[in-house]
């Protein structure tokens, strides 16, 4: 991170500049003597347009993909004989480091701007509320079954039942495994189930 102050609770504005610069390039390809260009500089033009647009596309990805992920925690779940094992520690499950970092991007949560980021579309409240007179009706119980779906396609899908607030860990993209050592554990931590 390059700035002290980090902004992920907007529009991905990113994509807009990826979208100029990919326009760019393709019209340095398409139409060079348009632009007074040889082929050779309208080449080295478009190579650095693509460059702009991918890095802005990725940025603006990063963007969307925070904010997906602060109302739509990734579904994780693990077997029984899956789990991992040590003989020198004990698995908790998926984490990461708090930092400040984390702390400030909570706390961007919490500002009446955020709403909109946090909470369901319209369309999702929407289909939310239908879906009791939907799953009731013979009719219409393809129709709720469609937008209970936990598929990549469907747009509508419901939050996985997780519990809790999903920001605490939406703030971090990265989680790995953690890992306790047993020598920690002895006299203060109780791990059930």
């Amino acid at each position: 991170m390059k700035h002290p102050v980090e902004a992920l609770l907007r529009p991905p504005v990113e994509l807009w500049s990826a979208a100029s610069a990919a326009a760019c390039a393709s019209v340095c390809l398409a139409a060079p003597s348009a632009l007074f260009m040889t082929p050779g500089v309208a080449w080295s033009a478009a190579a650095i347009f693509a460059a702009l647009a991918w890095t802005r596309a990725r940025q603006g990805v990063r963007v969307l993909r925070y904010q997906r992920r602060l109302r739509f925690l990734p579904r994780y779940r693990l077997a029984a004989d899956r789990i991992p094992w040590s003989p020198t520690r004990l698995f908790l499950g998926r984490g990461f480091r708090w930092t400040q970092i984390h702390a400030q991007r909570l706390r961007d949560t919490l500002r009446p701007a955020a709403r909109r980021y946090l909470e369901p579309s319209r369309l999702e409240a929407w289909a939310r509320r239908h879906e009791p007179a939907w799953e009731r009706g013979s009719a219409t119980r393809w129709i709720a079954r469609l937008t209970r779906a936990d598929a990549w396609w469907n747009p509508l899908r419901p939050p996985p039942p997780v519990g809790g607030l999903s920001q605490i860990h939406g703030v971090e993209t990265d989680e790995q495994d953690v890992w306790l050592p047993l020598e920690e554990r002895n006299g203060h931590t109780l791990v059930l189930g």
